[in-house]
């Protein structure tokens, strides 16, 4: 039997990487809801970063299955493991995987909505701004009491 032990290593940095990922997407959920633009931009740059590191996960996890089952098309999955090694860490890897995966994707939606009701936000503000004929600048500010 071929060493999965690797395999292993590589999908627990997954998980890890994915919670992180989760934990960014809340981060950038309040930071919208409380239009800090700053941290918008600096939590995007940690996203780019951590998604490049998780597409080279991928790339190895996929190298190291290949050379497990000894194939170069693929096709095994996670559940094909436990099934020739009896190790039941790669179903509990499986089901965290899915999880986070379902919850990355439904928080990217809802950071979706939430910056599309942003920019209407602000488009509309903008109309409503130059119908009193004031143009806003970045070296200007507005007073609330104007």
């Amino acid at each position: 039997m071929k060493d999965s032990d690797q395999i292993l290593r590589i999908l627990e940095e997954q998980v890890r990487s994915y919670s992180r990922l989760y934990d960014l997407l809340k981060g950038e959920k309040k930071a919208i809801i409380s239009f800090d633009p700053l941290a918008v931009e600096t939590l995007a740059k940690e996203k780019d970063n951590l998604v490049l590191q998780l597409r080279l996960l991928e790339e190895e996890r996929k190298r190291l299955a290949d050379e497990f089952f000894g194939d170069t098309e693929g096709g095994q999955s996670i559940s094909d493991l436990h099934s020739i090694t009896g190790n039941k860490r790669f179903l509990d890897l499986r089901s965290q995987l899915l999880s986070l995966m379902q919850g990355i994707g439904e928080l990217n939606e809802v950071n979706r909505l939430l910056i599309e009701r942003a920019s209407l936000h602000l488009r509309v503000s903008s109309v409503f701004l130059q119908t009193f004929d004031v143009k806003a600048s970045p070296s200007r500010t507005i007073s609330r009491e104007a």
